[in-house]
C-alpha cells in the first residue's frame, strides 16, 4: 500500500511539473508574432518562385476581404506570372487577436478559392496551394504559398 502511495505521489508530482512547463511554454508562444521584416527572410529562403514582386497591401486586403481599419501594417508579395505560379507571401499586423483570427480565416478562404481556380488552368500550382502555410501568432497573420517541401521549415526558422 505504501509503495502504491509513493508511486501515486511521484506521478502527481510529475504531472504538476509537466503542467508547469507547458504553461511556461505557452506564454512564450503567445508572445511570438510575425513582422513585415520577416518577409525578406522568407523570400531569401528559396521556398518561393524567383519572380516575386511586392503588391500594394490595400489591394490585397480588398482581394482577401479584410477590413483595412483592422490592419496596422502589412506586406505582400506575389509571383509576377500568376498564370504559371500561385506563390504568395503575406504578413499582416492587425489591431488585435480577434482581427487576426478574422484575417486568418480570410487567408484560408483565399487559398481555397485559389485551389478551385487553379485546378482547371494551372494544376501544378495546386500542390503548392495545398501545402500553404497559414499561421496566426498573437495579432499577426502569415500566409505563404510556395515550395511545400521547404516552406514549413522556413517559417519555423523565423523563431
Amino acid at each position: 500500500m505504501k509503495l502504491k502511495l509513493n508511486r501515486l505521489a511521484a506521478l502527481a508530482g510529475a504531472l504538476a511539473l509537466a503542467f508547469a512547463l507547458c504553461a511556461c511554454g505557452g506564454n512564450q508562444d503567445a508572445a511570438k508574432t510575425y513582422s513585415v521584416d520577416n518577409a525578406q527572410t522568407l523570400l531569401d529562403s528559396g521556398a518561393f518562385d524567383e519572380s516575386m514582386a511586392q503588391v500594394n497591401t490595400d489591394a490585397i486586403l480588398t482581394i482577401y476581404g479584410i477590413d483595412a481599419a483592422t490592419v496596422e501594417d502589412g506586406v505582400c508579395y506575389m509571383a509576377t506570372n500568376t498564370s504559371v505560379s500561385a506563390d504568395e507571401l503575406t504578413i499582416l499586423v492587425l489591431t488585435d487577436e480577434a482581427a487576426a483570427q478574422s484575417a486568418m480565416e480570410a487567408c484560408q478562404a483565399r487559398v481555397e478559392s485559389q485551389i478551385a481556380v487553379c485546378e482547371s488552368y494551372a494544376p501544378a500550382a495546386v500542390v503548392r496551394l495545398e501545402g500553404a502555410v497559414i499561421r496566426q501568432a498573437g495579432n499577426t497573420v502569415l500566409l505563404a504559398v510556395g515550395d511545400p517541401d521547404q516552406l514549413p521549415a522556413a517559417v519555423d526558422a523565423l523563431g
